[in-house]
């Protein structure tokens, strides 16, 4: 794939220029962000006008571009490139297949200028090192402690199917607004347990304080606690402000004879779980068999006890007090099962007991019987034609025996009764009309219920 004929000496610059298009012009390359040993990092745009970051394999210490394409600095560097490139899309589509919340998504990897990318998701936030030099105060106690747990669950994740990061740092972890923290670049993944590709251990990436010594070697074997080690030193970074002594040197120490010069967490004042301390020293120690074997272990070990409860003493209160508790008890139980009605409901309800109030008093009224008619001092009047004549009131034609408004009597009950009062009136003074005139002015006449009420009366 990569040209191996001479490469030009000119001022050319490792990354492309923003404006670049990729993929035929599905991305176009929006601005420059980092460049590490083993690849160089852009801002992209899709064609849909989604953004995505795209790393570049770019091992630029083998290899150069020219004319936008990459090429080998020399003829005989020409297999090793092709050993790496291989590599990167061998553990990009792999990566790809990657599903875990604190693991950044790949959306897709191709090929193109000689070269391999892959289009990740676009992660908010910064990384763990740019934090820690503009605002350390925000790595609290408690966001340490969790940021661990997340780191170690995706490493969990990862090591399961078998993939060791081989470039864990504080670099190569966002922390978002929210403190969710996500773990990024894959480009110096490789097989945990593959033995084809370790003499390119030394070509990848490899960083002084967070890779432990088997990193730098081609023939010791790696394995999950190298990338412990790695997490371990970038805890240690985060907590003490500064990465913790090259492993190499600490294995040239402990090959002397002389003391090792990694001074260990837990004999420090660190305002940390002293547990979590004590697993970060473990995952640093030198000797692959001296470490924690694994992230699941790990996580294991950060269960810590909760703080006991300290049972404070509780003044009695007072009755007063304690029957205001009781009215609000019985005012919520009394409220749990009501539901706030629709507007107007309360006037539709209104009516309702009013109508139901008047049925009442009307079969009420039909129970006792109907009302007698009395004068202002209470006496009944049994014959309301004399009680007219008497008091000089009664009309020219004799009125019909008067009946409560309240009581609507049967029609042959009313004929019955104008009949009797007919008969039982003197001469000269039978009803030939004015009947209403004399129900107008005994309306305004006191009236008294009479249990024994009768249709006739003399």
């Amino acid at each position: 794939m990569f040209d191996t004929s001479s490469t030009q000496d000119n001022d050319q610059v490792d990354e492309l220029p923003a404006g670049t298009t990729l993929l035929r012009g599905q991305y176009v390359i929006e601005q420059y962000m980092v460049q590490g040993g083993f690849g160089i990092t852009y801002l992209a745009r899709d064609s849909l006008d989604r953004q995505y970051v795209i790393k570049e394999c770019f091992p630029g210490a083998l290899c150069c571009r020219v004319d936008g394409k990459l090429q080998p600095q020399s003829p005989d560097l020409a297999d090793k490139c092709q050993s790496i490139l291989r590599h990167f899309l061998r553990e990009a589509r792999r990566v790809a297949k990657l599903d875990h919340p604190n693991i950044v998504h790949v959306h897709q990897v191709f090929e193109e200028n000689n070269t391999a990318y892959m289009a990740m998701e676009v992660v908010p936030g910064e990384d763990l090192l740019a934090i820690m030099d503009t605002n350390p105060d925000r790595l609290t106690g408690d966001v340490l402690s969790q940021m661990l747990c997340d780191a170690l669950t995706a490493i969990s994740y990862i090591h399961e199917l078998g993939i060791l990061h081989r470039d864990i740092s504080p670099d190569n972890f966002l922390l978002d607004p929210d403190n969710h923290l996500t773990l990024i670049d894959f480009g110096a993944a490789r097989e945990r347990a593959g033995k084809e590709h370790r003499a390119l251990s030394n070509l990848l990436a490899v960083k002084d304080g967070y890779s432990p010594h088997e990193f730098y070697l081609t023939d010791v074997p790696q394995g999950a606690s190298s990338d412990l080690y790695s997490l371990g030193a970038t805890f240690y970074h985060l907590i003490t402000g500064e990465a913790p002594p090259n492993s190499q040197d600490r294995v040239a120490a402990l090959a002397a004879h002389q003391a090792d010069p990694y001074v260990p967490l837990a004999s420090g004042g660190w305002d940390l779980d002293f547990n979590i301390l004590q697993t970060i020293d473990r995952a640093l120690e030198v000797l692959p068999r001296d470490r924690i074997a694994s992230a699941a272990e790990w996580l294991g070990m950060l269960d810590i006890a909760p703080p006991p409860v300290v049972e404070e003493e509780i003044e009695e209160p007072s009755s007063e007090v304690e029957l205001t508790r009781v009215i609000s008890r019985l005012v919520e139980d009394t409220n749990r099962q009501v539901q706030q009605g629709m507007p107007g409901d309360a006037a539709l309800q209104a009516e309702r007991k009013k109508k139901r109030k008047r049925a009442r008093l009307l079969d009420q009224e039909l129970e006792d019987g109907p009302k007698e008619l009395v004068d202002i001092f209470g006496a009944p009047i049994e014959n309301l034609d004399f009680w007219l004549r008497e008091n000089g009131e009664h009309p020219n034609t004799a009125p019909k025996q008067m009946q409560p408004k309240s009581i609507k009597p049967r029609v042959q009950e009313e004929e019955a009764t104008d009949a009797v009062q007919d008969d039982a009136q003197p001469e000269g003074t039978r009803a030939s009309g004015g009947s209403g005139l004399v129900k107008l002015f005994t309306s305004c006449l006191p009236i008294r219920r009479s249990s024994n009420w009768s249709p006739i009366q003399n």
